[in-house]
């Protein structure tokens, strides 16, 4: 992460040096080489100034003879060869020598004739003509127009311009260019060119000089086979051009020692970072190391594992990391005796339980063959006492003393209660153990409830109850065990008769609701208090109120009942409203088509 950290900053500077070297460079050309020119320019106007100056005031002196020799010193310091004074046909009126090094001799008649006509089209004033050739070399010539016809004429030697153009020149190829006003090349490093006043008017940077315009332009030179830039300027007082040249090859090969040394500078940087991120690898991770040791150590089991001393001039993070590690490794430890002792505790309770278990299972199953039993031992004798007494109640009906045909007929009622107690128990032993057998087959439920009505209205008679049935539109089918269901519908009329008050209506309702066959069983009662919830369905519960009569039962018909019908795959639930009465809902899938 270190070297990622500090390689991005070098890979940066890198590419930044790589896409603005160059560019760099051709700014650098912008200012300098133009500024170069610019000083050139100013230097040949200085010099042409001057030597107008000279020049002109040699003109209005030569009639005195006494000045000839100090201004021939004045003249050969401005390389201007010699001034004649030529009449209107042409011929010398005066003259004064200056640079003797040069020749003396008129121009040939051409030349001077087309000087002529330049110093009069100037109109008396001085001028300087364009580079031309005087007895083989190149000269400029000073010119003014005179009064009576005559005009001034001076051979102005190039020197000092060739020896300003020596004095610029940098990097393998760069140098300074000047030409006169026509394009035509007066200094260049090529002697040649400037010894035949080479014509180059053709070059788009030598146009824009002698039009009188500065800047930088680059262009192709084909004297030099390269790209160049170039920085220019002119002379106004002369029209020269002046330029500073030099191959864009040379920026480029700058431009790429630029990038040798960014290369340089980058492999130096990623070198010392290398170090410097092994360095703090080295130092950061021996502390890091010694603490993952240890939580290896720790994690395969070995809970006196601590990270202990850690080394000189650790990160105050790492030596609170591994304090916060050397104290989870005692809270471990300490929790793991807890965690043993807590385990040696809950296999004893475990061990407990697990007798507690297989007594109450054994207690179950005594519980089970008991009740199993003592039902069949008793059913016998009580049938036979039952039988015994319903015969002889029969026989000696009218024949007994009042006060014994009362207790009479309380044996009868009592034994009747006690066979059904004796049923409900065999019937909830075998639930429980899944021993109950069902038989399924399809039935009309309209038809089993308008018969369960049938059947207990008699019984609903006795205790001053009316039975309703409102059956079913349509046929209403399913999968059921009919004598299973017959039970669970006595229960239910038997309850609703028992707890209604002499005179009560019950109604039973048979229907379809949401793919389900319905059946309701309302009564007018007392009523289930709220909060009972669904403990009235436990085994061996009845509901006691002191503002009702007392009613018989085992508590076991609800509980038998809801399991009857969730064999069935059903639903048995219950509404109340205390002092209004309870309707109690059987649901049952109907039989798939």
């Amino acid at each position: 992460m270190m070297m990622l950290v500090a390689v991005v900053p070098i890979v940066g500077f890198y590419t930044w040096v790589e896409r603005n070297s160059y560019q760099r460079e051709l700014n650098a050309v912008h200012e300098s080489h133009l500024l170069i020119a610019k000083n050139l320019s100013s230097a040949l106007s200085r010099y042409a100034n001057d030597a107008k100056s000279v020049f002109g005031l040699a003109v209005s002196n030569m009639q005195d003879a006494g000045m000839t020799d100090e201004f021939g010193l004045a003249l050969s310091k401005f390389h201007i060869c010699h001034i004649v004074i030529l009449d209107a046909d042409g011929q010398e009126v005066s003259r004064v020598n200056g640079d003797n090094d040069h020749p003396g001799e008129l121009p040939t008649p051409t030349l001077l004739k087309e000087l002529v006509q330049t110093a009069q089209a100037a109109g008396g004033e001085i001028v300087i003509s364009g580079i031309r050739h005087h007895h083989d070399e190149p000269h400029f010539f000073i010119l003014q127009a005179l009064e009576g016809g005559q005009v001034a004429v001076a051979p102005l030697s190039p020197a000092y311009v060739v020896e300003l153009q020596k004095s610029i020149a940098f990097g393998e190829r760069g140098h300074s260019m000047m030409v006169d006003q026509d394009g035509l090349v007066v200094a260049h490093p090529n002697a040649e060119w400037q010894r035949i006043s080479k014509d180059a008017k053709k070059l788009s940077v030598v146009q824009a000089m002698i039009s009188g315009g500065t800047g930088v332009m680059q262009f192709y030179s084909p004297p030099m086979q390269a790209d160049m830039i170039a920085g220019y300027t002119f002379v106004p007082e002369t029209g020269w051009g002046v330029m500073v040249p030099q191959p864009l090859s040379e920026l480029a090969d700058k431009a790429n020692e630029s990038r040798a040394a960014a290369i340089a500078i980058a492999v130096m940087q990623f070198s010392l970072a290398v170090l410097i991120s092994l360095w703090l690898s080295s130092w950061l991770t021996k502390p890091i190391r010694k603490i993952s040791e240890g939580s290896t150590r720790l994690a395969q089991g070995d809970l006196d594992s601590r990270v202990g001393e850690l080394p000189d001039m650790t990160p105050y993070e790492i030596v609170r990391t591994a304090e916060a590690f050397d104290a989870m490794g005692d809270g471990i430890k300490m929790m793991t005796v807890r965690l043993k002792d807590a385990l040696q505790e809950a296999e004893r309770i475990s061990g407990e339980r697990a007798r507690l278990l297989e007594a109450a299972e054994r207690a179950s199953e005594v519980k089970s063959q008991f009740v199993s039993m003592v039902s069949h031992e008793l059913r016998t004798p009580l049938t036979s006492i039952k039988g015994s007494l319903e015969l002889m109640n029969v026989q000696a009906k009218g024949q007994l003393a009042p006060e014994v045909a009362t207790l009479l007929e309380i044996a009868i009622r009592n034994g009747r209660r006690l066979a059904v107690l004796i049923d409900d128990l065999l019937d909830l032993e075998q639930l429980d153990a899944h021993k109950l057998n069902f038989s399924f087959e399809q039935i009309e439920m309209g038809d089993l409830v308008q018969e369960a009505v049938t059947t207990h209205a008699g019984y609903a008679t006795l205790a001053g109850v009316h039975l309703h049935f409102t059956p079913p539109e349509t046929a209403v089918k399913v999968e059921a065990d009919y004598s299973r269901l017959m039970q669970v519908m006595a229960n239910l009329l038997s309850n609703a008769s028992k707890f209604s008050q002499s005179g009560d209506d019950v109604y039973v309702s048979v229907s379809t609701e949401q793919g389900k066959a319905v059946i309701r069983v309302q009564d007018h009662g007392m009523g289930i208090p709220e909060g009972t919830g669904d403990s009235i369905f436990e085994a061996f519960t009845q509901l006691d109120s002191s503002d009702r009569r007392v009613v018989g039962g085992s508590g076991l018909g609800l509980n038998i009942s809801r399991t009857i019908v969730e064999r069935h795959k059903g639903t048995l639930t219950y509404e109340s409203v205390l002092g209004e009465g309870t309707t109690f809902i059987v649901t049952l899938p109907l039989e798939q088509s």
